[in-house]
């Protein structure tokens, strides 16, 4: 006799945004902290890219593959879901962030064998032993965050190649990271911040808040230049049409 485990359709999105975030974290910062000596920022970037296309294949048909905060915020000022599903993905994605920074704590022995010695946390200055302060920190994650937002909501706009939307989110967020990288250790998703600094300690805690205000400001000018070029965008509820749906 055969079991069979069901998820209510109001659930499903939730559990797939949470299970694509703790895997967005576990590639993403994991590659960093378990292997950055061995690939480097551009192995990193990569991995970042590389990860949320196959989220987007993965889960983009069930939930639309947020997996970021500031990308639910674009999707619920464009109307394309409602506030109490946008809670919802939020919350989703923060505990699957969590749930990965904790794998990735016990991995490295509760962070003693962490090869970035900051637990991939973002940063700026001493803490990340990165020639860049919190000016450069603003500007990069609200102009980098709005650019990965204005994409991701441009593959939900009438006329977008239909089956696309993962190759262009997963290249975005690629090239991201190999801009970024050297200034901040690149955010652009609350629920990565917050996944790494719980785990590296105080003075990432400290820092935390630029990582969470600075990415949701980019993502509301992201939706804003969607809003801005994309004259008759797709206003569907749900998943929109042409967003990661393989």
């Amino acid at each position: 006799m055969s079991a069979s485990f069901t998820v209510s359709p109001q659930t499903r999105p939730l559990v797939a945004e949470a299970m694509g975030t703790m895997i967005l974290v576990l590639v993403g910062p994991g590659s960093a902290i378990l292997a950055a000596d061995a690939m480097g920022a551009l192995g990193v970037a990569v991995a970042f890219g590389l990860v949320l296309l196959a989220m987007a294949y993965t889960i983009g048909h069930v939930s639309g593959c947020h997996i970021n905060p500031a990308v639910t915020l674009g999707f619920w000022l464009s109307k394309k879901i409602d506030q109490r599903t946008a809670i919802g993905y939020v919350v989703a994605q923060l505990v699957g962030a969590v749930i990965g920074g904790l794998l990735l704590y016990i991995v490295t022995e509760g962070g003693d064998i962490d090869k970035t010695g900051v637990f991939a946390a973002n940063g700026w200055g001493d803490h990340i032993a990165s020639p860049f302060g919190l000016g450069s920190v603003l500007v990069v994650e609200i102009v980098f965050t709005a650019i990965l937002v204005f994409v991701v909501l441009s593959t939900t706009s009438e006329g977008y190649p239909s089956g696309f939307g993962g190759i262009a989110a997963g290249l975005t967020l690629g090239m991201i990271h190999i801009a970024t990288i050297p200034v901040d250790n690149t955010s652009v998703n609350p629920a990565r911040s917050i996944a790494t600094a719980v785990f590296a300690g105080s003075d990432a805690l400290e820092q935390l808040w630029a990582f969470i205000v600075f990415p949701l400001i980019g993502g509301a000018i992201g939706w804003l230049g969607y809003e801005l070029i994309h004259s008759a965008p797709a206003r569907s509820a749900g998943v929109a049409p042409g967003a990661f749906e393989g």
